[in-house]
């Protein structure tokens, strides 16, 4: 009797448990893209040309992609907007080569992007490359366009490396580095842009518990890693995956890692 009654509820439930599932898995993910140069003539694995550029653009519109603003992204974050193949188009250290090849799509497309600046190198030439300067990112963002975030100040290196070097010690001098690098960042993007940044990406995607604690308690709601994946809403705001985009991306494989 109870064999046959266990037999029923669980014929009867597993198409109740299937449909969750299925439910679970269609929710909309958000993909978060991750460029950094734009080059004519490209040097880096993590470059592309303005050309590649722009047709990744217009196929991921092609597909039904819906490019998301920092504060679009917070709120499909937190369960409160809900949106059909929403992706964020994001640039980390902030080359001048988005002023001249990003800005124009941006504003012929009408495609919301977000830039992760490194704020000491703005208006600054280090290593052959070009950083935007201040009138550049001004320019950006009045666009209406642009999002800017923080990359960190002067801390561009494996910070989490250093911090572990300095294990065991009782004050890690690492944090306090942190700490003020943080302020500096923001304090920067606000004088250009007039209002506090609300985002962080991690350089090189690293970061622990601590780290993530003085971004938080610097004003960063939003922290982005280098951790690959998609981030589903009510995923949490301070460890956001990311996809790399490489040289090798075409606008083809760039739509199949956009989906999730």
């Amino acid at each position: 009797m109870f064999r046959k009654l266990f037999w029923f509820l669980l014929l009867f439930m597993l198409p109740t448990f299937a449909g969750q599932a299925q439910l679970e898995t269609d929710q909309p993910r958000l993909s978060v893209l991750v460029y950094h140069h734009i080059q004519e003539k490209v040097t880096s694995d993590v470059s592309c040309t303005p050309e590649q550029f722009n047709e990744h653009i217009e196929a991921l519109l092609a597909a039904g992609f819906r490019p998301l603003s920092l504060a679009q992204t917070r709120l499909f974050l937190a369960g409160t907007l809900s949106v059909d193949k929403p992706v964020l188009i994001t640039f980390d250290d902030g080359y001048e080569s988005l002023y001249h090849f990003a800005l124009p799509v941006a504003r012929r497309l009408r495609v919301p992007m977000t830039v992760f600046m490194i704020t000491s190198r703005a208006g600054r030439r280090i290593q052959f490359a070009e950083y935007l300067t201040e009138r550049q990112i001004r320019e950006m963002a009045d666009s209406g366009y642009f999002d800017f975030g923080s990359h960190t100040h002067d801390l561009h290196t494996d910070t989490l490396s250093i911090y572990e070097a300095f294990a065991g010690h009782p004050a890690n001098p690492v944090l306090q580095l942190l700490q003020r690098d943080l302020r500096i960042s923001s304090s920067r993007l606000e004088s250009i842009l007039g209002a506090r940044p609300i985002a962080i990406a991690w350089p090189y995607g690293k970061f622990n518990p601590e780290f993530s604690a003085i971004a938080r308690n610097s004003g960063f709601r939003l922290h982005f890693t280098s951790v690959h994946g998609y981030n589903e809403p009510g995923a949490n705001p301070f460890s956001i995956k990311r996809i790399p985009i490489t040289s090798r991306d075409n606008a083809e494989s760039v739509v199949l890692k956009a989906a999730p």
